[in-house]
């Protein structure tokens, strides 16, 4: 292997010498060739991992985003239960009353038939009245 550029102009340098010489500097083209290789395949490697990175991160901000309108979303459906429950008593309330008044309408209209019965049945044991024209 040539050192300091002496060795290889030495016209005494046999042609073994210079043949193991030339191996060698083989050698070293195709450690360089390889490690040059490698070195292109981890830049390759460092620029995907960075573009994953990236788009990882985008998917956590996406998520972080949808995490947020979902929030929003089910506070809002939560304050809409709440009115439809509110406004479901009310509705309730507004029933209740509602059958009361219907109860006493039965009741008013139950009185009422009873009577015309008891005055029809009355009159058609004491002779209806004769009309009058």
């Amino acid at each position: 292997m040539p050192n300091d550029g002496e060795e290889e102009n030495d016209p005494h340098h046999s042609a073994a010498e210079r043949l193991g010489d030339w191996r060698a500097a083989e050698r070293d083209t195709a450690a360089a060739r390889a490690a040059a290789s490698v070195a292109a395949l981890a830049v390759a490697a460092a620029a995907a991992a960075e573009e994953a990175a990236l788009e990882t991160e985008e998917a956590a901000t996406a998520a972080m985003e949808a995490a947020t309108r979902a929030k929003l979303a089910a506070e809002r459906a939560k304050r809409a239960a709440g009115q439809a429950a509110e406004a479901a008593q009310l509705m309730a309330a507004v029933a209740e009353g509602d059958q009361t008044r219907a109860d006493q309408a039965i009741s008013k209209a139950e009185g009422a038939e009873t009577e015309a019965r008891d005055r029809f049945h009355a009159d058609e044991r004491d002779g209806f009245p004769s009309d009058a024209t």
